[in-house]
């Protein structure tokens, strides 16, 4: 009788602890999966950064190349 009351003591705490083990492997695929969303997201971003910063670079330039002319007609004058 004690060994009956033993053998089902241990047998629930296995069980608690695969439930437990399981749940948290649940929890786990979770975060792994947003952690991939997350880093395709960051990856999106700095694409439109980069792309961001050469638009950027270009208008630059054509704004430098646009005062030039205008100087260039100014000391014409």
């Amino acid at each position: 009788m004690y060994d009956e009351k033993i053998i089902n003591t241990m047998t629930d705490k296995v069980n608690e602890l695969l439930a437990k083990y399981n749940e948290v492997c649940e929890i786990n695929e979770n975060l792994r999966n947003e952690l991939v969303s997350v880093k395709a997201q960051n990856e999106a971003k700095n694409n439109q950064i980069a792309r961001l910063e050469e638009e950027l670079k270009n208008k630059n330039i054509e704004s430098e190349d646009v005062i030039k002319k205008i100087e260039a007609v100014l000391g014409k004058q």
